[in-house]
């Protein structure tokens, strides 16, 4: 029997530490970097096709969709209409604007694209003390991760997010769920408000004031208005008077907002702050005045 004393074996076990600290180093414990924009946000209740090739990423993004109210198409019912437009996809370039296509003939509003890209290579490590030597064999994965979320009327983009590793990790599939969610979140966070060390601080762009109401567009011989399209019970939104279906004409006595992310930056409040609405309802001008509650972190 070898009998090791307490000296040698915590020279030894300093050793292995070293080892197990490299690869956890190497490994999903690295913070990825991101880039994003926005010319606008979603909208509650957008009807939206989500479109990538790895099914993992697909998956996260269309939990992300769902946790903003987004209403998803099936795969399978997307899957059917290429099969009776007798479209061939060929993994290129050229298929978004089939997408885009098909999209139109689903009546989806939003085509959201989600790219994965990989590479890969094998490490080798070893290290050898008095009593024990050992070597390790294993590949890292270099990984980036890219969401765009595209117009089907027009074929822009409105808003976009890409996450990548500094370096190589060792679980790509745990690796590219982590991107996904954190490029979709950099795709929702205005640049001010990002940081890679601790994601989207939402409240430093848009205030901790918080309403409990959804808004959406629609268009009118005035251009495109914003209108409200659901009031959550019991909110302040609700306890105000505002009701959906109600036009936002003016906040504050600000003017021209046709988007959500003009809404959410126009409106901006603290919790406990007063918000004054002017509304039209029912081809009636109204003024409606509501105190904003905080947040929800979720």
């Amino acid at each position: 029997m070898i009998r090791i004393k307490q000296t040698q074996f915590l020279s030894i076990l300093r050793g292995w530490s070293l080892i197990i600290l490299v690869f956890f180093l190497i490994g999903c414990a690295v913070r990825p970097i991101c880039v994003g924009s926005q010319t606008d946000l979603p909208y509650a209740g957008t009807k939206v096709v989500v479109w990538g090739s790895h099914s993992g990423a697909v998956a996260e993004l269309v939990t992300n969709l769902q946790k903003m109210k987004m209403r998803i198409v099936e795969r399978a019912h997307l899957k059917q209409v290429i099969d009776e437009q007798k479209i061939i996809l060929s993994d290129s370039s050229e298929d978004e604007g089939i997408i885009l296509k098909v999209g139109r003939i689903l009546g989806a509003e939003t085509i959201v694209f989600i790219d994965v890209e990989t590479s890969s290579h094998v490490v080798s490590s070893a290290a050898a003390y008095k009593y024990v030597a050992s070597s390790h064999t294993g590949t890292i994965y270099h990984l980036n991760v890219s969401v765009r979320g595209v117009s089907v009327e027009t074929g822009e983009v409105i808003w976009s997010g890409t996450a990548h590793y500094p370096r190589g990790v060792s679980n790509p599939e745990a690796g590219i769920i982590y991107l996904t969610r954190s490029a979709f979140a950099r795709a929702m966070c205005p640049s001010g408000a990002w940081s890679d060390l601790g994601g989207c601080d939402f409240k430093k762009s848009y205030g901790s004031g918080y309403l409990g109401m959804f808004i959406g567009q629609r268009k009118s011989t005035q251009g495109i208005q914003l209108v409200i399209t659901k009031v959550l019970p019991g909110s302040s939104a609700q306890k105000a008077g505002l009701k959906e279906g109600d036009i936002l004409l003016s906040c504050d006595g600000k003017t021209g907002m046709q988007t959500l992310l003009e809404y959410l930056t126009t409106c901006k409040k603290e919790a406990g702050e007063q918000v004054t609405f002017e509304i039209l309802r029912d081809d009636k001008i109204m003024t409606i005045s509501a105190t904003t509650v905080q947040r929800p972190t979720e």
